[in-house]
């Protein structure tokens, strides 16, 4: 093996090495997005005096919990009204590839449960939870939770694509064998392929939460569509992960070309 493909192999073993880091740590955490409620925009609604049909009980710290009322008037059959109240519980929230989970205190979790007599689960596992067939979810939110399991899908394919081209690699270089080079290649690039594909499922999912208001976080109300003045003063946000998984794609497709490269190499050596 002359040294200037050496130079190759070592720099294709390293982006491997570097692009499946930063994949495996990306998909590992659940830094993916953040659903926040801006409180100076509830504000306007704290007064229990003023006209307007919604009342809001603002939170009082990031893991504290607001209450939206709304009132509303309805008919009733024998031609009188009535005030009808529904109740929001505003908390923020955060996401993985594989579930999300809120930031509530002990405290917080269990006024909730006094409230409503309704447990409010920590964290909500999609893979695991998550029903499309017996599912009787509101298509808001049976929307978020396909998403986030055909993109959650799409990152078993690529993490394990990354461990099958961490061992024919190794092979490959072991026994210099160039179908097992090639192979390498063509794993190195279904693992970044595929993390393409669930990064833009992901992406798609935010901005329907983002613009459209689908949401996922509000269990105790899974019935109720989020009003918009809700909507208004929600925010969501990226976290770090979903660039820092980006990173490691580029990463992924630049040792799949040089895996490629180093195949094309050993034919003419062979040859």
């Amino acid at each position: 093996m002359t040294s200037s493909l050496m130079l190759f192999v070592c720099g294709a073993v390293l982006a491997g090495v570097l692009g499946s880091l930063f994949i495996t740590i990306s998909v590992s955490v659940d830094s993916w997005e953040t659903v926040t409620y801006v409180l100076t925009s509830l504000a306007k609604y704290s007064d229990i005096n003023a006209s307007s049909e919604y009342f809001c009980t603002l939170a009082s710290s990031d893991g504290d919990f607001s209450i939206l009322q709304r009132r509303t008037n309805v008919g009733l059959s024998n031609g009188s009204q009535t005030t009808q109240v529904d109740k929001f519980f505003l908390f923020n929230t955060y996401y993985g590839p594989w579930k999300k989970c809120d930031m509530l205190s002990d405290d917080a979790r269990q006024r909730i449960k006094t409230l409503t007599k309704t447990s409010v689960n920590r964290c909500y596992t999609f893979m695991t939870e998550y029903d499309e067939e017996y599912s009787v979810l509101p298509d808001m939110m049976k929307s978020v939770g396909r998403m986030q399991n055909s993109a959650a899908a799409c990152f078993i394919v690529s993490v394990t694509a990354l461990v099958a081209a961490a061992a024919v690699g190794t092979f490959a270089i072991i026994q210099k064998q160039v179908s097992a080079f090639m192979v390498t290649g063509v794993l190195y690039c279904m693992a970044g392929l595929f993390s393409i594909f669930g990064l833009t499922i992901f992406h798609t999912k935010m901005y329907y939460e983002k613009y459209q208001c689908y949401s996922f976080e509000n269990d105790i109300n899974v019935f109720i569509q989020l009003p918009d003045v809700a909507c208004a003063a929600r925010t969501v946000s990226i976290g770090w992960a979903i660039p820092f998984s980006w990173v490691g794609v580029a990463i992924c497709l630049v040792a799949s070309g040089l895996w490629f490269f180093i195949t094309r190499a050993f034919r003419v050596i062979k040859s």
